[in-house]
């Protein structure tokens, strides 16, 4: 992966990236959910906020948003783990006791709630890793920073890309939700997929085989796993570039 300085700037609240190598500065980019989140149909979000009122929507999204955080960094500890499942959860465990992210909201009101949600949502996949952890070969990037300068450009940082053990490469996707969900509630997931893949065809000259999106829901024990093919990325990532141009359109950037 190349070298590059990357510094994140907001601006008119919208988050960018600013690359740069050595002094020069090679492009600011909108980030991949800045993009998605000023050009989707909110009216959906707006109706279900009304209902359950703005303090009951904002516990919601900071629940979900901060066990998500913590689930994240939960499975990519676990990746670094070796030996029998075991072995590998009682290091992760010893690894999560002392680590920063996985402890960064301590402090707070409800940090101790976000903690056992994220740990209720790691076992979900973990109690089914046939269908997941163990379907990874190796882990080619984690939480890697990706950015591409391709039509007007955009950045961002991909959960996870792998070789799978059927010898196929994955960029895969981590999610968590209230309740399970259907194909076409998640397009915008299928988006975020697409921009990574040119992102890191991009950086890297690898061209992904298809994409993962992994989803652990609190009514179901058995998290979803959707698939994208190499074909699909190709569909969704000219969909992303539709929303990028819409994106420039309304933000002239």
């Amino acid at each position: 992966m190349d070298q590059y300085q990357i510094v994140r700037v907001h601006e008119n609240g919208l988050r960018f990236y600013q690359v740069t190598e050595g002094e020069t500065v090679i492009a600011k980019l909108p980030s991949v959910t800045t993009i998605l989140g000023e050009t989707k149909d909110k009216s959906g979000l707006d109706k279900w906020r009304k209902k359950v009122g703005e303090a009951e929507a904002d516990r919601i999204s900071t629940l979900s948003m901060n066990r998500g955080t913590i689930m994240h960094r939960l499975i990519e500890l676990y990746k670094t783990t070796e030996g029998d499942a075991t072995k590998r959860l009682n290091d992760l465990k010893a690894l999560a006791k002392d680590d920063d992210e996985v402890n960064q909201f301590s402090e707070e009101e409800n940090g101790a709630l976000y903690l056992a949600e994220a740990w209720k949502f790691f076992y979900k996949f973990y109690f089914n890793s046939a269908d997941y952890f163990d379907r990874v070969k190796t882990v080619m990037e984690a939480e890697t920073f990706l950015w591409t300068t391709k039509a007007g450009g955009w950045a961002g940082t991909v959960d996870n890309i792998s070789e799978m053990t059927d010898g196929l490469i994955k960029i895969i996707d981590y999610k968590n939700s209230r309740r399970p969900k259907r194909e076409d509630w998640i397009q915008d997931y299928f988006l975020q997929c697409g921009a990574y893949f040119i992102a890191y065809w991009d950086r890297t000259g690898i061209k992904a085989d298809g994409g993962e999106i992994w989803i652990a829901n609190e009514e179901d024990n058995i998290p979803q796993c959707f698939t994208l093919t190499q074909a699909d990325l190709e569909f969704y990532s000219k969909e992303f570039m539709r929303r990028r141009g819409m994106f420039k359109e309304l933000k002239g950037i």
